[in-house]
């Protein structure tokens, strides 16, 4: 028993890992950089031209990204079943909100921003989420 806790506890912190930094990628890429367009508006041809291939190149890690989180999705579902792939889209839904004003922001989240962010439905659901995976996680893996 304690071992397949431990193990739980090790595979949601790897699904933890993979599916935040999955959803970065496919993220981060679906919203423009607003210093990218003001240097594309005020600059010459070279500038220009190089800030489209950095666009192209955004719009192509999109694709592989999202790619690569079905191809992610598919083989939880193929190797373990239906519960490990929705502990996987849980992880990724209660990110989305924190991963959002980082972008939003430019800065990565700390404990005190936390603090002072506005306490609503969203972020009390993002809150008790992760605490609700790792018993989903170890239920989906031993009991189903």
């Amino acid at each position: 028993m304690i071992i397949h806790i431990l193990i739980s506890i090790i595979f949601y912190f790897v699904l933890l890992w993979l599916s935040v930094n999955l959803l970065g990628l496919l993220v981060r890429g679906l919203f423009v950089n607003p210093e990218l367009d003001k240097l594309k508006s005020e600059s010459g041809d070279f500038i220009k031209r190089e800030v489209e291939k950095s666009e192209r190149t955004d719009k192509l890690i999109n694709i592989i990204s999202l790619i690569l989180i079905i191809v992610y999705l598919y083989l939880l579902f193929h190797f373990w079943n239906i519960g490990v792939m929705v502990v996987a889209l849980i992880i990724m839904v209660e990110r989305l909100p924190d991963l959002m004003w980082e972008i939003k922001n430019g800065r990565k989240l700390t404990r005190a921003e936390v603090k002072a962010l506005p306490h609503n439905t969203i972020f009390y659901i993002t809150s008790f989420l992760p605490w609700l995976c790792l018993p989903l996680l170890y239920y989906f893996l031993y009991y189903f």
